[in-house]
């Protein structure tokens, strides 16, 4: 399953900072990206940075979601795994409930947190 990202929300304050910051801003916001899930598949997932992991070697799941007065402002799965933490933004997802539901399906049970 192939995870569509919708484009990430780009505001004044974000403009702003990108010119004071002479691009470092969004390069850094773009590089935090390379953590996000791209394709799922039933042997495991592959980042956007290229790096492939194996369902088998998630350690620890849990759903954060952010909040502010009260309404969801995000939504992700993170996973952690041995290489690192990678995350699943439903939030973002083009379809956030087909790609919840297939991650949750392929997620050993006993590593899933809430």
């Amino acid at each position: 399953m192939e995870v569509t990202l919708r484009p990430a929300p780009y505001g004044c304050l974000r403009m702003g900072l990108g010119i004071m910051s002479l691009g470092l801003i969004p390069w850094l916001l773009r590089r935090s990206e390379r953590r996000f899930i791209r394709r799922m598949d039933e042997g495991g997932f592959e980042t956007r940075a290229g790096k492939r992991i194996a369902w088998t070697e998630v350690t620890k799941a849990e759903r954060v979601q952010g909040r502010m007065n009260g309404v969801v402002m995000s939504d992700e799965l993170l996973l952690s795994t041995r290489r690192g933490r990678v995350s699943l933004p439903v939030w973002r997802a083009v379809e956030p409930a087909a790609a919840r539901d297939y991650a949750m399906r392929h997620l050993p049970p006993s590593v899933w947190n809430g």
